[in-house]
């Protein structure tokens, strides 16, 4: 029952050394491969970008539509990866952290810019919601520029968000009902606001002590 909880508070980063755990025979691959963490970055870059692809070709092309839950978990996987990756290897960085910062902001732009694109979408609510994940991941950022920790807490970070757009993907996939993408991009964007007040309290108390 606590699990659940911290899942519902936490988000999906609340299982992340269990989900890291999964990974174990790609990590060691990669170590002994010496795969440096800015391919891995790179890698979850462009798989981002084919997802965001997919997404603006649906409308003609549905069926692209089943490959975005596998590319949006892959970004996820590369995420976790190259942390694990890089901290093995001994390469670990501040410029390689500001790198995986900067190509997580262009990755979350990237699919938000193509659900924008579609013509069944609410472009003020698209941005609205693109807005607001920048500023919450900005606030995340801040908080370690501040003396604290960088902020991951909160209902909706990154991996809540591949997915709920993965079941967003098949579900407009399923029932051809274009319009559900609104309705992804108003449940992301109210976690995003949750998420926001929850890294904003959790910054505030962790700088007060």
């Amino acid at each position: 029952m606590s699990a659940i909880v911290l899942v519902g508070t936490m988000g999906i980063y609340a299982i992340k050394p269990a989900f890291q755990r999964t990974l174990r025979p790609v990590e060691d691959l990669l170590v002994r491969l010496r795969v440096h963490p800015t391919i891995i970055n790179l890698v979850g870059l462009a798989v981002t970008l084919a997802a965001a692809a997919c997404i603006v070709l649906s409308p003609h092309r549905p069926w692209v539509l089943v490959l975005v839950p596998i590319l949006a978990n892959t970004r996820t996987a590369c995420n976790a990866l190259d942390g694990l990756v890089s901290r093995r290897l001994g390469v670990a960085s501040r410029f390689g952290e500001v790198l995986n910062e900067l190509i997580d902001r262009i990755s979350d732009a990237g699919i938000f810019i193509a659900v924008y694109a579609l013509a069944a979408t609410d472009h003020y609510l698209a941005l609205a919601t693109l807005v607001v994940i920048l500023i919450n991941s900005y606030l995340s950022i801040l908080s370690k520029a501040a003396g604290g920790s960088r902020q991951y807490g909160g209902i909706m970070g990154k991996a809540d968000r591949m997915i709920y757009l993965s079941i967003a993907s098949l579900l407009v996939l399923i029932t051809s009902a274009a319009s559900l993408w609104n309705w992804f991009l108003a449940f992301t964007l109210i976690g995003t606001l949750i998420t926001f007040t929850q890294r904003l309290r959790a910054t505030y108390l962790e700088l007060q002590r």
